[in-house]
């Protein structure tokens, strides 16, 4: 089987972007010097706020790459009465 094949490959990619920009998000805040609003000492609750935005996107992309592409039909929803 032809690894660019694969169904799952768009969702990788993606889970990988969001992984990279993710972690370049991080550093630039880290090593963006005093005077261009880095590491601010006066509001530390912000990085907590963009912190908890950036699990939550994660992992609602997480959920949605392990869904099924393909759920199967609810028999009794079309059974005979």
């Amino acid at each position: 089987m032809n690894p660019l094949d694969d169904p799952r490959l768009p969702g990788r990619v993606v889970l990988m972007a969001a992984i990279l920009v993710s972690l370049a998000a991080g550093f630039l805040w880290i090593a963006a010097p005093g005077f261009m609003g880095g590491a601010n000492p006066y509001e530390p609750w912000l990085p907590l706020i963009a912190l908890a935005g950036v699990v939550v996107g994660f992992v609602w992309m997480v959920r949605i790459y392990r869904a099924d592409p393909e759920p199967d039909q609810k028999i009794w929803r079309y059974r005979d009465r």
